[in-house]
């Protein structure tokens, strides 16, 4: 007996194309039984594969502290051999100690290689994990031993937006008292709506929370939601349109949730940006010059990976 935890990843996979990775956003479409609705085999549209890359206990014993070289032998141990878009082991390169400096012009060629063609097969990035110096498994806690490098940290793939925040909800944990995440918005000036795009909460610094508890108060919050903000989000409290945000995101996708460039794209969804963070405050403009629902169709368009939106979905 094995037990995996969360040591897989389920991706939608194109087994009639090469098995080309799917995006977050086809995978979403696939049909999700209910208590009161099954999915028959015939129904399903999307089909997936299970990418296996740790194991965090296997045949009664704990492996969490055992380094990542050693948790890596036990998986291929104990699990049968690849099929491939059905079954695969996560695809990984090893650099050892005396490779892992920054002056090794090879070890950097091999690993900017490998984080191109992890973007060129659709992947949202690599991670980045020690091996046998501190490289135990620490279940939901963020660690330097293990780093993201996604694919809006990569020159020639960052999209940015100019948008307004709209609205916010209360803080919790370390943020309470403080307004996370916040509510943005682009503008549509034929509609003349402000159109959300996302949530953000990463990026920010304390003090930044601080300035912006004490200047989202008064009259600055509204009773209730204008008839010009579109949305399907419910933050706790609405914002008048005062602010404009730089802000970057991973990639365009559809969203039944944000309401940005809504009909434009899909008849009854809007585009919404993944991996939103902050970048910097936009002093010279004012938030009907932000970024208009046109400006997101063309860059939803121009992205690196293209998107197959059917309008009937």
């Amino acid at each position: 007996m094995f037990l995996f935890g969360r040591s897989f990843q389920v991706v939608g996979i194109d087994r009639k194309n090469g098995f080309r990775i799917m995006s977050f956003q086809e995978l979403s479409s696939r049909g999700k039984g209910s208590k009161d609705t099954l999915v028959t085999t015939e129904s399903i549209k999307v089909d997936i594969c299970i990418f296996v890359f740790d194991i965090m206990f296997a045949n009664g014993e704990q492996l969490l502290g055992f380094p990542l070289r050693t948790r890596r032998k036990y998986l291929k141990d104990l699990l049968c051999d690849e099929k491939p878009g059905y079954f695969e082991y996560a695809k990984e390169i090893t650099i050892e100690a005396d490779k892992a400096c920054e002056t090794c012009k090879d070890t950097l060629t091999k690993i900017n290689a490998f984080l191109e063609d992890a973007l060129r097969s659709s992947c949202e990035g690599i991670m980045v994990k020690t091996l046998d110096v501190d490289a135990g498994y620490s279940p939901s806690k963020r660690s330097d031993k293990w780093l993201k490098v996604k694919r809006d940290y990569v020159d020639g793939l960052n999209d940015t937006l100019d948008l307004v925040p709209i609205g916010a909800w209360h803080g919790n944990g370390r943020k309470a008292g403080w307004y996370s995440p916040f509510l943005m918005a682009c503008y549509n000036p034929e509609t003349e709506e402000y159109q959300s795009v996302c949530r953000v909460m990463s990026g920010f610094s304390d003090s930044f929370y601080i300035e912006m508890k004490e200047f989202f108060s008064g009259d600055k919050v509204l009773s209730k939601k204008p008839l010009y903000y579109r949305t399907a989000e419910k933050p706790d409290m609405w914002f008048c349109p005062q602010l404009v945000w730089e802000i970057r995101g991973a990639e365009f996708t559809v969203s039944p949730v944000h309401h940005a460039a809504i009909g434009l794209i899909h008849l009854s969804r809007g585009i919404s940006i993944r991996f939103p963070r902050f970048i910097r405050r936009v002093s010279d403009r004012n938030p009907e010059e932000c970024s208009t629902a046109a400006d997101i169709v063309n860059l939803f368009h121009s992205q690196p990976r293209k998107k197959d939106v059917t309008a009937e979905d």
